[in-house]
């Protein structure tokens, strides 16, 4: 799911059906309905993401439970079809070996009824943590409670934990879009792994053959200078912007004037040079809307944020900190 506007991540009716294997090996038909007849959930450039809602057949949990499907835009021309089939194919080979209560789970890849190849993925929840920052904003409401936040924190520093640690895997595109929420912050899963990159066994992307996608305000400064070191750090970085965008419901380092100023916002008045020139930095806060509740979140925001990747946290150490003070 893909739903920060303005800053969307590149993330034949031959056959009805088409044997797949779940993530658990078990051979199951699928059968995925035209895009009509599924809710979209969201959207990103190249791919929309639906609901598919699966008819009782068995008596299995699993197999009732409703899946997001992701497929491929039918408008693309030609070679944009062959790049994101190709980042489609990768995102389900990556994700079939995947398996934690943070990462949103592989359930089959195959084609539509009108031919489309879909990825099928674990329904984690129709808003993403950016929608939800969103809908804050049009009611004008102030930050989310530093209690959520805290709560956000963990359970993403655990998805992250589990991909940098037992499956040596840098995520490269975290961000509030690719967070889902299900219910009121009843579960929390990153998803959107199509652009992850391998980790050597010092956590760091070694294959020089391989490049750190990102989305712009969220990238770290070593993915913004040449030749910068990539590590599992470069995921905290980003991290830590996904904690700034709940206390501050702004995407990283966008200063775009206020609505209460009457006039419509122009392109023009978009100010290029500071924006660049402010990416891969801390972001500040208004601490104005931050009582002494967010102390523990705004440390922790600094500590991920640091310009030096070798300063920041691991995700293994804010799940220790984060665990060693909050109460489950």
């Amino acid at each position: 799911m893909d739903g920060a506007k303005g800053f969307k991540t590149p993330c034949k009716q031959d056959e009805r059906r088409k044997s797949v294997k779940t993530v658990l090996g078990t051979p199951t038909s699928v059968v995925i309905p035209a895009s009509p007849f599924m809710k979209k959930l969201g959207y990103g450039t190249g791919v929309s993401v639906y609901l598919m809602k699966r008819s009782p057949r068995g008596s299995s949990e699993n197999s009732q439970s409703p899946w997001a499907v992701k497929k491929i835009n039918a408008k693309l021309n030609n070679i944009h079809q062959s790049i994101y089939q190709q980042r489609l194919n990768e995102e389900a080979s990556i994700l079939k070996n995947l398996q934690h209560p943070n990462i949103v789970g592989y359930r089959a890849f195959t084609k539509a009824k009108d031919g489309s190849m879909c990825l099928a993925m674990e329904y984690g929840g129709d808003k993403s943590l950016n929608d939800l920052i969103e809908f804050k904003n049009e009611k004008g409401e102030g930050p989310f409670p530093a209690t959520t936040i805290w709560k956000v924190a963990l359970h993403m520093a655990r998805g992250l934990k589990y991909l940098h640690n037992e499956k040596k895997l840098l995520h490269g595109d975290i961000k509030s879009s690719n967070v889902v929420i299900k219910g009121d912050f009843e579960t929390i899963k990153i998803c959107d792994v199509g652009v992850s990159l391998p980790l050597d066994e010092n956590m760091m992307v070694s294959d020089t053959t391989l490049h750190y996608i990102g989305t712009e305000p969220w990238k770290p400064k070593e993915a913004l200078e040449d030749g910068g070191i990539i590590t599992d750090k470069s995921d905290i970085f980003a991290f830590g912007l996904t904690l700034w965008e709940m206390m501050t419901l702004a995407i990283p380092h966008v200063n775009l004037p206020d609505e209460d100023d009457g006039d419509s916002f122009d392109e023009d008045d978009f100010d290029d040079d500071s924006y660049y020139e402010a990416l891969g930095t801390r972001p500040p806060l208004n601490m104005e809307e931050l009582d002494e509740s967010y102390q523990n979140v705004i440390e922790l925001f600094s500590l991920c944020t640091n310009e030096d990747p070798k300063e920041r946290p691991s995700a293994a150490q804010i799940v220790d900190v984060i665990e060693a003070n909050t109460e489950e």
